[in-house]
């Protein structure tokens, strides 16, 4: 009985391998770990000379050691995405939800606080959250670690 499809075409789809793509996620992660890292840094009168100017941190311990235990925690991530493809969507998911969870609590004390000059820790902590929220998003709806389109894509063995 014909269905329309040649017999070979079921049997030519593959998938692609586990953790395809899983080092791209991890450079992502090590990315975020090293935003916190500088963040960490920057609260304790950290500066950061870039050529055409020069960023300056304040002294504000309290967020200093919440964001180095973020960047920490991005960094185990970020290890465990690389060298565990398997475990490396669950690990990246985890990571991500604490470091958003994390956020969150920063964003909290920003807007409660009553320092003059809350601008830029109201930026960064608005951008931040946004970046985390869209990389949870993708990875929910791909269902795998670094495959934005994966249910657009078809992967076939070649033919020959």
């Amino acid at each position: 009985m014909a269905t329309g499809h040649p017999p070979q075409a079921h049997q030519a789809r593959r998938r692609p391998p586990a953790g395809h793509g899983s080092g791209r996620q991890g450079w992502i992660a090590v990315s975020r770990c090293s935003c916190f890292g500088a963040a960490s840094y920057l609260h304790l009168d950290g500066w950061i000379p870039l050529g055409f100017t020069t960023i300056t941190g304040e002294h504000f311990g309290r967020a200093s050691v919440p964001e180095a235990i973020i960047g920490a925690v991005l960094a185990a991530g970020a290890v465990v995405v690389a060298v565990a493809p398997g475990r490396a969507r669950t690990a990246a998911l985890g990571v991500t939800g604490f470091a958003v969870l994390g956020v969150l609590a920063g964003l909290g004390f920003v807007l409660t606080s009553s320092r003059p000059h809350i601008a830029a820790d109201l930026s960064y902590h608005l951008t931040i959250l946004l970046v985390l929220l869209t990389e949870v998003f993708v990875l929910v709806r791909t269902g795998r670690v670094g495959q934005a389109r994966a249910a657009c894509l078809r992967w076939y063995r070649p033919s020959g």
